[in-house]
C-alpha cells in the first residue's frame, strides 16, 4: 500500500520546526502538553512513544492544515506494527478531538471478540487516558469523562445507550445492515451527533458488508482513523483510506520496543519411513533414506510436523526453547509457548501430545472451545500467576490479531503459511514485549520461532530480513543480555523534496499496437470434460508415515541486528510414545476433511491463476470426488468412520494428482457450470 504522505514530508518537517502553524489554539496547546519541556521536537516522557507521536502529529496536520479535500477524504490509515501501541495513538486522538474540536462522540471498530475485549480493557474507567497521562488539567476533561459503551456485552444498554454514548467500542458485525441489530445500531449513531470514528484492524474493511457499513456511516463522521500492522491483504485488496504512516518491524527493532524473533529448524540427516495401506491398516515396509534424498518421495510439507515423530521432535525443540526463555524470565514471569495447528483434529492430538507425552500444561482453543477456554486464552498472561499455571496454548485459526499475551515467547508452527498476511498476524502474536515493574524497558527481548525447512517459510523470514552467522559453538545458549547484537539502524526519509508523484500516461505516446512480450509458455487450456478426467484419476492406497528421524543439531536464526546462525544440540525425547493415540471424534475427522479439501481449493484456484472467490467452485468439485472415490457416493455427514479416515489418508495424493493434470482446475472453474 502506498504512503500518501510522501509527498508532504518536507512541509510537515517545515511545519513542525516552524511551532505548528495554522492550527487551532487549543491544538497547539494540547500539542505542547504532550511535548518534552526540554525538546518540543519529541513527546513528554511517559505519553507517547517517539513513533506514536509523529503518526499522532501527521494525523493533525492532515486534518487541520491539509484538510479531508487533500488527503484522507475517506480517513487516514496508520500501519504500525503489532506492539507498536496503535491504542496509545487512538486514546491520544480521542482526548485531542475533544479538547480542541469539541468531538463527544466516539466510535471503535473491530473485527472480531478478541480485539474487542483488548479495547475495552484499554478503554474501560479511562484506563489507557490514565496510564499515559493524555489528559491535561487545564482541559477540565477527566478520564472518566469518557464512559465506555460496548455492544454484546453487559455494559451495553440498548439503543438509547448508544445513542448517547461518549465511547462505543463494537464489532463491526453488529453495525451491519443486512441483520435487525445492525440496523438499530447504525440508526442510533446516524440520528446522534457526529463522531470520530476508529477502525482498528482495517485490513479487514474491503470486505464487502465492512465496506457498506462504513459508507453508510461517512455522512456522520467527522474524523476517521484506519489503525493496521497488515494493510496489504492476501487478495490484493486494501483499505480505502489514505495510509499516512509506516512504523514497521525495522522501525520497532531499531527502537527496541518489540522482541528479536529468532527462528529455530532441525537440521534433519536420516528419514525412516514406514509404508501402510491407508485402507486396511497394513503395514508394508520400512524404509531409510538420507535427508538429500527425501524429495523425489513427494512427500507433503505438513507431514513434516503433524506425523507422529517429526511432531515430537518439532515439540521437543520447541520446549528446549522454553526451557530457555523460563531461564531469561527469572521468575518474573512465566513464558508461554504457542502453538499452530492447520485443523482441528491437528490440533487436538498437538495439545494431547504436550500434556500426556510431555507432560505440559496445555489448553486448546478451536472454534469449538466454549467461552470459559477462550476467556483463558485472552487471559492467559493473567492466568500465570496462578500455582498451575498453562505453559502452552494450541489454536486453530482462533487466537490471531487482536489477541496479545506479551508473554507469549515461543511459537511453534504446526502448519504451512500460504497466506503473507497471515504469516505475519501469527508471528505478531509473540512480537509484544513483556513489561512490568521488575522488567527495565531496555532489557532486549527475543520470541522464538520454531519452524521446518520444508515448511518453505523463508519469504517469511526475508521480511524480517533474515541472515547468518557462522561457527558459532554448539548448545550455545543464547543469552540476550550479552549476545544481542545492536539493532539495525532506523530506515528514514531524508530528502523528501525528491518524492514525485507517478505522472499520468501521456496519450500522444500510446499506440493501439501490442507490445512484444516476446516467448513465453501459454498457460494450459482448460480441460472442458473435467469431469470425466476427475472421475479417472486412479489412487494408490498405501501411505507413507515419518517414523522416525535422525536430528544432527538444531540451527537458530536471529532475524535483525547481526544476524546470527547458532547451531544447537538436538533434543532429547521422553520414553514411551502410547499417550499419542488421540481417539478423535467423527465430527472432528469430518471437519479435518472439509477443512483440508477448502484449504487444497483455495491453493490450487490461486496457483492456476485465478483469483481465491473461486475456491468454491473447486471445492464442490473436489469434495464431490472424495465422495465418489473413497466414501462410497456418501457425504461426509452420512460416511462410515472407517471411509473417512481412508479420506483423510488419501488427501495428499487427491492434491497431486488434480495438480499434475495441465488445465484441470482452469477446466472446473470455466466450465463448471456447464
Amino acid at each position: 500500500m502506498f504512503n500518501e504522505f510522501a509527498r508532504y514530508e518536507q512541509q510537515f518537517s517545515d511545519w513542525r520546526r516552524d511551532g505548528y502553524p495554522g492550527v487551532k489554539p487549543d491544538t497547539y496547546k494540547y500539542i505542547d502538553f504532550l511535548s518534552d519541556p526540554n525538546d518540543d521536537q519529541s513527546p513528554k516522557p511517559g505519553t507517547l512513544w517517539h513513533h506514536q507521536w509523529d503518526a499522532f502529529l501527521r494525523i493533525v496536520y492532515c486534518h487541520e492544515v491539509l484538510g479531508k479535500t487533500e488527503i484522507g477524504a475517506n480517513g487516514l490509515l496508520l500501519n504500525i506494527v503489532t506492539g507498536g501501541g496503535k491504542t496509545a495513538d487512538i486514546a491520544a486522538l480521542i482526548a485531542w478531538l475533544r479538547i480542541a474540536h469539541g468531538v463527544q462522540k466516539f466510535v471503535l471498530l473491530c473485527p472480531n471478540l478478541i480485539v474487542r475485549d483488548r479495547l475495552e480493557e484499554d478503554f474501560e474507567k479511562g484506563k489507557v487516558f490514565k496510564d499515559r497521562g493524555l489528559l491535561p488539567d487545564w482541559s477540565h476533561n477527566r478520564p472518566e469523562d469518557f464512559p465506555l459503551t460496548t455492544l454484546g456485552s453487559d455494559k451495553s444498554g440498548g439503543w438509547s445507550s448508544l445513542f448517547g454514548a461518549d465511547v462505543v467500542l463494537g464489532n463491526i458485525h453488529q453495525f451491519y445492515l443486512s441483520n435487525t441489530a445492525g440496523q438499530s445500531n447504525i440508526s442510533a449513531l446516524m440520528n446522534g451527533p457526529e463522531y470520530a470514528l476508529f477502525n482498528d484492524e482495517a485490513h479487514n474493511s474491503p470486505a464487502e458488508e465492512y465496506d457498506a457499513t462504513l459508507k453508510r456511516m461517512r455522512e456522520k463522521i467527522v474524523l476517521r482513523i484506519d489503525t493496521t500492522a497488515t494493510p496489504d491483504r492476501a487478495d490484493g485488496r486494501s483499505p480505502d483510506s489514505n495510509m499516512i504512516y509506516e512504523y514497521g518491524v525495522s522501525d520497532a527493532f531499531a527502537d527496541r520496543i518489540i522482541k528479536t524473533p529468532v527462528v529455530y529448524q532441525p537440521d534433519i540427516r536420516i528419514v525412516q519411513l514406514t509404508y501402510t495401506d491407508a485402507k486396511t491398516g497394513e503395514k508394508r515396509r520400512v524404509e531409510e533414506i538420507d535427508w538429500a534424498e527425501v524429495d523425489r518421495l513427494g512427500l507433503t510439507a505438513t507431514q513434516w510436523v503433524t506425523d507422529d515423530e517429526p511432531m515430537r521432535q518439532q515439540m521437543a525443540i520447541a520446549l528446549r526453547r522454553l526451557d530457555e526463555q523460563e531461564r531469561r524470565a527469572k521468575g518474573r514471569y512465566q513464558p508461554i509457548l504457542f502453538v499452530i495447528a492447520v485443523c482441528k483434529a491437528d490440533a487436538e492430538k498437538a495439545a494431547h501430545t504436550l500434556n500426556k507425552f510431555f507432560k505440559i500444561r496445555t489448553l486448546l482453543v478451536t472454534e469449538d472451545s466454549d467461552e470459559k477456554d477462550r476467556q483463558k486464552a485472552r487471559e492467559l498472561g493473567k492466568e500465570q500467576k496462578t500455582a498451575n499455571p498453562y505453559k502452552a496454548v494450541v489454536s486453530v485459526l482462533m487466537l490471531r490479531e487482536g489477541w496479545d499475551v506479551p508473554e507469549v515467547s515461543v511459537i511453534l508452527l504446526l502448519r504451512k503459511f500460504s497466506s503473507k498476511v497471515y504469516g505475519q498476524q501469527v508471528i505478531g502474536r509473540g512480537l509484544r514485549q513483556v513489561r512490568g515493574k521488575k522488567i527495565s524497558p531496555d532489557e532486549p527481548q527475543i520470541c522464538a520461532v520454531v519452524d521446518h525447512p520444508k515448511l518453505e517459510h523463508q519469504w517469511l523470514w526475508d521480511i524480517f530480513n533474515a541472515r547468518k552467522r557462522e561457527n558459532v559453538l554448539i548448545d550455545d545458549l543464547f543469552d540476550e543480555t550479552e549476545d544481542l547484537p545492536e539493532p539495525p539502524p532506523k530506515q528514514e526519509l531524508l530528502k523528501p523534496e525528491n518524492v514525485i508523484d507517478v505522472p499520468p500516461p501521456d496519450p500522444s505516446i500510446i499506440v493501439d499496437k501490442p507490445f512484444d512480450l516476446g516467448d513465453f509458455e501459454a498457460p494450459p487450456e482448460p480441460v472442458k470434460n473435467w469431469k470425466e478426467v476427475l472421475a479417472g484419476l486412479k489412487y494408490d492406497t498405501t501411505t507413507v508415515e515419518i517414523t522416525k528421524l535422525e536430528i544432527a543439531g538444531v540451527i537458530g536464526r536471529e532475524l535483525a541486528g547481526e544476524r546470527w546462525k547458532t547451531v544447537h544440540s538436538a533434543p532429547e525425547m521422553p520414553n514411551g510414545a502410547d499417550a499419542l493415540k488421540v481417539d478423535s471424534s467423527d465430527e472432528t475427522i469430518r471437519d479435518a476433511v472439509k477443512e483440508t479439501v477448502l484449504q487444497m481449493s483455495e491453493e490450487l484456484t490461486v496457483y492456476a491463476g485465478y483469483a481465491s472467490g473461486f475456491k468454491s467452485e473447486v471445492y464442490s468439485a473436489l469434495i464431490g470426488h472424495v465422495r465418489g472415490k473413497f466414501l462410497n457416493g456418501l457425504s461426509l455427514g452420512l460416511a462410515e468412520r472407517s471411509d473417512l479416515i481412508f479420506a483423510w489418508k488419501m488427501l495428499p495424493q487427491v492434491k497431486s494428482n488434480v495438480s499434475a493434470i495441465p488445465g484441470l482446475i482452469a477446466g472446473i472453474i470455466e466450465y463448471g457450470n456447464q
